[in-house]
């Protein structure tokens, strides 16, 4: 049996080392892995496969001392990455430069490691209450319906918790005042699909059929131009006045600039962000595929739009079926949902959020933590629904990097994360479950 890391940076190195690509994922080897690492620890633990080499990997442990049940949760899975496009082999876990690299090294096996030290070392000297559980799951990067939501329909009481403190988070943005995000919400997703229908004919006489490509082209011009109404959410609304607030930007004047009123200004004042805030501030409606015709000389009499729909907290499909009827009014058309997933939110005022605040700010000297609402998912959306887990996004990082170079890592080409950063998550992550557990 190959020897346990004799570090956490060599932890890392040799979970990027294991390819997880998803698909298809292959994620029982990073399981077994994980596995040497929790022998002979005192901790109770399963390795289960939703599929074969399809596996995640669950550990607990029990206090005498009375307290919540808190989740480290990380996954195993990574995107695909084309080594013709690295420097480096994006499975070498090489050190160099004063990083790890590879991929994975962000997203999310930095959490896998960190979050397993951290649940070792509050086991081994007993700093905790309650129940603490460690999960490292399969196929986050495809929906996570292979792993976390797999676990919790196959056994629901093996990751049920009241805390979660998962993947989506954590990382600074620095201004005149680093603003430090939690993620606290998700949009919801609802994938749609639009059918159009036409009549076939010989395409050298174009009178002879009923031609459903400008149809298509007519609903992708409608939905495109069509905006939609911006609603802010307390996610939200507290991240823009946070934002400004790193800024120098007084009270009175946060308060106004956070209002429906004054969000094209901060828009427009946004820069590189703008792309993000306004997503964060309104559903919105994306057409993204169009498919029409098999034959270049017969007329196309079916077609379908796909439609990539996210929606804020508060809305679902009715919302869906009410926009898309008076965008594209007068068409006949039908509608069919391929996707739901509803937005999930989690409270702010927590033991678990507070002590991430008071963490950081004694941490990094004139900090600021914030609420955010993310665009996409991670697999605290599962716990919100299924057990109302209070789930932040919180693993820490400094911006060590440009903060549009960092923020491109994560799936893009050479992901690293530096060897300080390797330790500052970790020491932060600590420093997190010590306040937590001192006020619970």
């Amino acid at each position: 049996m190959p020897e346990k890391a004799s570090s956490l940076v060599e932890l890392l190195s040799e979970l990027i080392r294991i390819d997880t690509t998803n698909p298809p994922g292959n994620e029982t080897r990073a399981a077994k892995l994980l596995q040497e690492e929790l022998e002979g620890r005192g901790v109770e633990y399963k390795l289960l496969e939703s599929a074969p080499n399809r596996g995640s990997i669950i550990a607990w442990a029990e206090s005498k001392e009375p307290g919540p049940s808190l989740l480290l949760l990380s996954h195993l899975d990574v995107v695909p990455a084309n080594p013709d496009e690295w420097s480096v082999d994006p499975f070498s876990g090489v050190i160099k430069d004063g990083f790890v690299w590879g991929r994975g090294a962000l997203d999310d096996k930095l959490s896998v490691a960190v979050m397993l030290k951290v649940f070792l070392d509050f086991v081994e000297f007993k700093r905790f209450k309650g129940r603490l559980i460690y999960g490292a799951t399969a196929d986050e990067e495809m929906g996570g319906r292979m792993g976390v939501g797999w676990l919790i329909e196959q056994y629901p009481e093996l990751l049920k918790a009241d805390y979660v403190l998962n993947e989506g988070g954590g990382f600074e943005v620095p201004h005149k005042r680093s603003v430090f995000l939690v993620q606290t919400a998700e949009k919801g997703v609802y994938w749609f699909k639009l059918k159009f229908k036409g009549k076939p004919g010989h395409a050298s006489m174009p009178k002879s059929g009923d031609n459903v490509l400008p149809r298509l082209a007519e609903a992708v011009d409608k939905i495109s131009r069509k905006g939609t109404p911006v609603d802010l959410k307390v996610h939200t609304k507290t991240f823009i006045q946070k934002l400004l607030e790193s800024r120098g930007v007084p009270s009175p004047l946060r308060k106004l600039f956070s209002s429906k009123l004054f969000i094209p200004l901060v828009l427009k004042l946004a820069g590189d962000a703008e792309p993000v805030i306004d997503a964060m501030v309104r559903n919105t409606v994306t057409p993204t595929v169009a498919r029409a015709g098999d034959k270049v000389n017969v007329i196309p009499s079916m077609g379908e739009l796909n439609v990539d729909c996210r929606l804020l907290p508060g809305y679902e499909e009715g919302w869906v079926v009410d926009y898309v009827s008076k965008v594209v009014s007068g068409m006949d058309y039908e509608i069919e949902f391929i996707h739901r997933d509803p937005a999930t939110e989690s409270p702010l005022e927590t033991p678990l959020y507070k002590a991430i605040e008071t963490t950081v700010v004694s941490e990094v000297a004139g900090s600021i933590v914030s609420p955010y609402m993310s665009t996409g998912g991670t697999d605290s959306r599962f716990f919100r629904r299924a057990y109302g887990s209070a789930a932040y996004g919180f693993i820490p990082l400094r911006a060590d990097l440009p903060i549009r170079e960092m923020m491109r890592l994560a799936h893009g080409i050479d992901e690293r994360v530096s060897l300080k950063n390797i330790e500052f998550c970790y020491k932060l992550t600590s420093r997190v479950l010590e306040a937590f557990y001192a006020t619970v």
